[in-house]
């Protein structure tokens, strides 16, 4: 990754702040003009990593808390500024976009974590992973999630990032139909999509997943602020959030049927292994914050990103809004 990346969170950061000055001067609710029960959360892909917040929705248990959560997608790049600046009170973000912001000036809180690992499997054709050398490696961008498991499946074929041609192709989706249509070389997947990948011929080359190498691919932020002034929404967020947990994991058909229509997939065997996937391997009882989560994005950023190496990440976990079992 190359410094621009640091200058463009930084002016995102910037913007944001600029942003939040204006929504501050045309109202003087919290949470930029919300009510104090209405939580608008981002999430910045269309993924099965969010199926807990989309069970909680469609089930009525952030309603059963008395809240009004509204689920927004937003861009991966736009998520966190659109946190600090009001515009949502909570984004469902990776560990990289909150090392990123944090590094940039951002006063956020790491609350919950959905992935705490990397939920990936490097698929490719090729039968030795040195033969990746000079071939294209589909991510979405070069400062997501993606892109940070991306770089410790190389490290752990062997290769470094400039041995390939990491080629940013936008969204998760981009990535697997590029992968499928032979326009890139190998990239990293998971379900429901790896069933198409493995019919076209590829085959997986490392599982990260199985090798628990602490993240947070998916996790619950919010703003110092927000968090100071709203600790009992948080609960009562957290209470429905674990309760949603709790429901993909006991109810397999319920699941699969807000999942499929999220992610517009009728296949009843990939859903099925979508739904295995992460309530087996992927899917923590407890979604519970870590240090050790973080650092794996602060090795990863530390060399490019001004201010990561320097950034104490135990000051933005705060697992203290968790119930130790929903």
């Amino acid at each position: 990754m190359k410094s621009g990346m640091a200058h463009r969170v930084g002016g995102a950061l910037l913007a944001a702040v600029a942003a939040s000055a204006l929504a501050a001067c045309g109202s003087s609710a919290t949470g930029g003009g919300t009510a104090d029960n209405t939580i608008t959360l981002s999430y910045s892909q269309v993924v099965a990593d969010e199926l807990p917040l989309w069970i909680a929705e469609d089930a009525g248990l952030f309603k059963a808390q008395g809240l009004d959560v509204k689920l927004v997608s937003l861009s991966s790049s736009d998520g966190f500024p659109a946190l600090v600046s009001g515009q949502t009170q909570m984004a469902s973000i990776g560990a990289s976009e909150m090392v990123s912001g944090a590094a940039a000036g951002g006063e956020v809180s790491y609350l919950a974590t959905l992935t705490p690992v990397f939920p990936y499997s490097l698929y490719a054709k090729v039968a030795d992973p040195k033969e990746l050398k000079g071939r294209r490696i589909g991510v979405t961008s070069t400062s997501g999630s993606l892109y940070i498991a991306t770089l410790e499946a190389l490290k752990q074929v062997g290769l470094a990032p400039t041995d390939v041609q990491l080629t940013p192709l936008g969204s998760v989706t981009n990535v697997n139909n590029a992968l499928v249509a032979g326009t890139i070389d190998a990239a990293l997947s998971h379900p429901p999509a790896t069933t198409q990948i493995e019919a076209a011929g590829f085959h997986p080359l490392v599982d990260l997943a199985k090798q628990n190498i602490p993240t947070s691919n998916v996790g619950i932020a919010a703003t110092n602020d927000y968090v100071s002034g709203h600790g009992d929404q948080i609960r009562r967020f957290m209470v429905a959030l674990q309760q949603g947990i709790k429901r993909e994991k006991s109810d397999e058909a319920y699941s699969s049927r807000v999942l499929g229509a999220h992610l517009q997939i009728t296949d009843p065997q990939a859903l099925h292994e979508t739904w295995q996937y992460y309530a087996g391997e992927v899917l923590p009882d407890v979604p519970t914050p870590t240090v050790e989560q973080l650092r794996t994005s602060v090795t990863e950023l530390g060399p490019s990103v001004p201010g990561v190496r320097d950034l104490d990440v135990s000051r933005l976990v705060n697992a203290s809004f968790l119930a130790p079992s929903a």
